[in-house]
């Protein structure tokens, strides 16, 4: 049943029950709060306005009180749209009353009017979706004029609370339009279930009475003809119900056994040989049809801690509430099978265009996202899927289901809970990643790593005052290879938290160096990785390197992801407080690209924010970015942190940040990532000429 379907006049109808049957109440409410926000607000207002405003709000009333009293004693004289028109415009006339409350904010300073206007605004909009939720159009109009008004007096006033107040009321004004649609959409789900039941209920009685009737005609004939064979047939009807039974038995056992033969035993999925069977019956009707289809391949994330941490009976109920789950959202048509351990395959065929399949695939991932509960005990877990397409990917079973594995494999570089279709690349991807993983241990061993590293300005007084730590790999046969090519295969295979840490600790001995040789740089920044920060000994390891090498705490700087520290707030907070209590800086890097919750925000111990790149790149032809940059710098300096913009390449972004009161810069402008030497050059050369 498809919900995004044009709407039908019986669901039409139907909403409109629902709408004028919660009007009546909510009438009445508008005008009783209408007279005491007046009462209420008599002593602090114009009299003339608030009685103007107050008849004009209560006419409006009285109009769609006829308009619902019409409707309840003539409901079929107009057709459901006409009634719907109808009623949308008196409800924009109340709503745009209300809001025009917002303008006597203008006309007063006492904060109380302000607070109980501001108030009564949020409530009348809140209050909207239970009533007027069963037809959007009505709610829109309900609730848009008194949001927009509010927005304009907010914006007109022109002060930070008052901006502050626009965000709050664009955030709670959307939240609100989502929820209500969501209502809606549950009011018509609801709708059209109980119509298509109605429809079936029907259909299911008229075939029962047929089937009575006509078993009762077969009855009749079977008792007749019971009747005058009886004497001769008991015997031979006592042995033929012997051999039926036997028939039975042993159709019966060959079928449990064909069964488990070809299917999974935990979750009654078919298994790999049932799914071999069907792919190529799948694939010979593809190419008979000149058709396409689709092979999904799942990896549950992070199943194997699941299943390590809360023991494998929870492991096993959980797989089977994910096929149920993937079984709840797949085609009739698609073949589930399981692999073994959490890989499931899906098989889709007849697919028009990769549309299906992302829309699949994305239900998948959806769904899977949701929390399971398990013994009482929550559980999340997500997936990693790769897809491979017949023909194009493969013409045999065994090259479709590698090409989808290699896919997945990807995904999973890539930070899982996603999904890849294959690529050719993938393949050799694959076999350059394996030989990359035994080149980098041995890299770390010996020593094949080098760091570079690129300046920070200070956008005040124009010093290079700190420097960004960064990772290179000299390969002795493919040269310097950037972090890009080697990080992604030190997060799949575990080698980040050794990498991490040579790192630290060589670039701590590097400060230690500088310090002692004057180089004028007050911090040097080291990203930390999500393994890194995970580790229950993340604290003594850095302790120990600092201890090992002298490197004081306050010469150190360590960046975290803004998408990292969320996930993991509450894991991440007591390790990041011991660190800032040693006087080691902390910084949020990429901010602005991630999901930060304000709330959480504040509570962190850190310094710091790095807008990400992406944001400062397009300062000049993107106001969006522009408006962006500007609301990270003002939250920063509201919560007392420094901000330092990544990115930095022209003139113009420089002296845009330095406007807005950025603290620092870094990016191709001032230099990018060189080897210590060099480095070493360019800050002292700065830093002179400058003084001179």
């Amino acid at each position: 049943m498809r919900y995004n379907a044009p709407l039908s006049e019986h669901v039409l109808t139907q909403q409109m029950k629902l709408l004028f049957a919660n009007a009546m109440p909510a009438n009445l409410t508008v005008a009783a709060i209408s007279i005491l926000l007046v009462i209420s607000l008599w002593d602090k207002l114009d009299h003339q306005q608030l009685i103007t405003w107050n008849s004009v709000i209560l006419l409006f009333v009285c109009l769609r009180a006829v308009l619902i009293i019409l409707h309840e004693r003539f409901p079929k004289r107009y057709l459901p749209a006409i009634w719907e028109r109808r009623y949308v415009l008196c409800t924009l006339l109340v709503g745009s009353a209300w809001g025009s409350l917002t303008l006597m904010m203008l006309t007063s300073d006492d904060p109380f009017v302000h607070y109980v206007i501001f108030l009564v605004i949020f409530g009348t909009i809140s209050v909207a979706v239970p009533v007027l939720a069963s037809r959007l159009p009505a709610f829109f109009a309900y609730v848009l004029p008194q949001a927009l008004f509010l927005l304009m007096v907010l914006m007109i006033q022109n002060t930070q609370w008052s901006l502050l107040l626009s965000l709050a009321t664009l955030i709670y004004t959307g939240l609100i339009s989502a929820t209500s649609r969501n209502m809606n959409r549950q009011i018509r789900r609801s709708i059209e279930l109980e119509n298509h039941n109605r429809a079936l209920i029907d259909h299911l009685s008229s075939e029962v009475v047929k089937r009575k009737a006509v078993q009762e005609d077969l009855e009749q004939h079977k008792a007749a003809l019971e009747g005058k064979v009886e004497l001769r047939t008991r015997e031979l009807t006592r042995t033929n119900e012997n051999l039926e039974k036997q028939i039975a038995i042993r159709k019966q056992a060959e079928k449990n056994l064909k069964y488990l033969a070809h299917h999974d035993t935990l979750t009654n999925l078919p298994n790999r040989l049932l799914l071999d069977a069907r792919m190529d019956h799948a694939i010979k009707r593809a190419r008979r049809k000149q058709s396409q289809l689709a092979l999904l391949f799942l990896d549950l994330d992070n199943f194997k801690h699941i299943n390590d941490s809360l023991g494998h009976v929870t492991g096993d109920r959980l797989l089977r509430k994910v096929t149920q789950r993937l079984l709840s959202i797949t085609r009739e048509d698609d073949t589930i099978a399981r692999l073994g351990g959490d890989e499931f395959v899906i098989l889709m065929e007849d697919i028009k265009d990769t549309t299906d399949v992302i829309c699949l695939t994305q239900k998948i991932l959806d769904k899977l996202n949701e929390r399971f509960e398990i013994n009482g005990q929550p559980i999340f877990v997500g997936c990693s899927i790769g897809i491979s397409l017949y023909p194009q990917d493969g013409e045999t079973p065994e090259a479709l289901l590698k090409n989808a594995d290699a896919a997945m494999y990807r995904t999973k570089d890539e930070g899982r809970n996603s999904y890849n279709f294959y690529t050719q690349e993938m393949t050799a991807s694959a076999y350059d990643r394996i030989t990359l993983e035994g080149s980098l241990r041995r890299a770390i061993e010996q020593d094949e790593l080098v760091i570079y590293y690129q300046p920070q300005k200070s956008l005040i007084d124009g010093h290079y005052v700190g420097l960004e730590a960064l990772v290179r790999w000299d390969h002795p046969e493919l040269g310097i290879l950037p972090p890009g090519r080697f990080l992604p295969v030190a997060e799949a295979s575990g080698l980040i938290v050794p990498l991490g840490n040579w790192v630290l600790t060589h670039t701590c001995r590097q400060m230690v160096e500088w310090q002692r040789n004057g180089l004028p740089i007050e911090t040097v920044s080291v990203n930390l990785a999500g393994k890194q920060i995970r580790r229950d000994d993340l604290v003594e390891n850095i302790t120990n390197t600092l201890r090992a090498t002298g490197c004081k705490p306050e010469w150190l700087e360590l960046e975290v992801t803004e998408g990292f520290i969320m996930t993991e707030l509450h894991a991440s907070i007591d390790a990041l407080r011991q660190l800032r209590d040693m006087g080691i800086q902390l910084a949020i890097d990429d901010f602005g690209t991630g999901y930060s919750s304000l709330s959480y925000l504040k509570k962190l111990p850190i310094h710091r924010l790095k807008i990400d790149r992406s944001f400062v790149q397009d300062l000049a032809i993107d106001n969006d970015d522009a408006a962006i940059v500007k609301a990270i710098v003002s939250l920063g300096h509201s919560l007392q942190l420094e901000i330092i913009a990544e990115g930095v390449e022209t003139e113009y972004q420089e002296a845009f940040l330095k406007e807005l009161g950025c603290e620092m810069g870094q990016g191709y402008l001032y230099s990018q990532p060189l080897p210590k030497a060099q480095i070493e050059i360019l800050i002292s050369d700065h830093n002179k000429r400058l003084s001179a």
